[in-house]
């Protein structure tokens, strides 16, 4: 074939060790950089936002502060004073990583308490959450119950010997969402 057209087969083995050059040099390249990359140490550094904003803001006896960040969001326990509750963080009373999705539509249907034989009892009725979704009802006197939503995203806790006066029931759902209700016992 070559001896008819010595011109053509000339080109052609050019082209060819053209081609075998140009696989050999990235072939080195690659080899160089990743034994490059695999030298190299991967940090991560953590750092936050904190202070600024403005300090305080009052007003009809209330007193408020704020800034541009916060240290370390995350649950934090909540800021109370008299029967006023803040909570700070990306989205407070919401957990990431909880377990099933909030419906939205969850709440404290009912906190009734009754006295009977001298003794308060508190029941929380809960409603519109998923099913099979555990809860937790803690009240502000101190005591907690857990329980699980039925079929129908309904639950209940009862409270035994409360104390007399007025409080809060707080619920944390599993999927995150938290609600609270005052209540008032006799």
């Amino acid at each position: 074939m070559c001896r008819n057209n010595i011109r053509a087969c000339n080109e052609r083995r050019h082209v060819a060790k053209r081609q075998g050059h140009a696989v050999l040099t990235v072939g080195l390249l690659l080899a160089a950089l990743s034994s490059t990359a695999k030298g190299q140490v991967f940090h991560l550094s953590w750092y936050t936002i904190d202070g600024g904003g403005h300090t305080f803001s009052t007003g009809g006896g209330f007193e408020l502060g704020g800034t541009i960040g916060q240290a370390d969001a995350g649950p934090q326990p909540p800021m109370t004073g008299g029967s006023f509750e803040l909570s700070g963080g990306f989205w407070p009373g919401v957990q990431a990583g909880g377990g099933q999705n909030c419906t939205g539509s969850e709440k404290i249907n009912k906190a009734k308490c009754k006295q009977k034989r001298g003794s308060n009892t508190l029941t929380v009725k809960l409603k519109g959450g998923v099913a099979n979704d555990p809860f937790t009802v803690k009240l502000s006197s101190g005591p907690s119950k857990e329980g699980v939503l039925n079929r129908k995203g309904k639950g209940s806790a009862r409270f035994a010997d409360v104390p007399s006066g007025r409080g809060a029931a707080t619920t944390t759902w599993g999927c995150g969402a938290e609600k609270k209700k005052d209540y008032s016992c006799p």
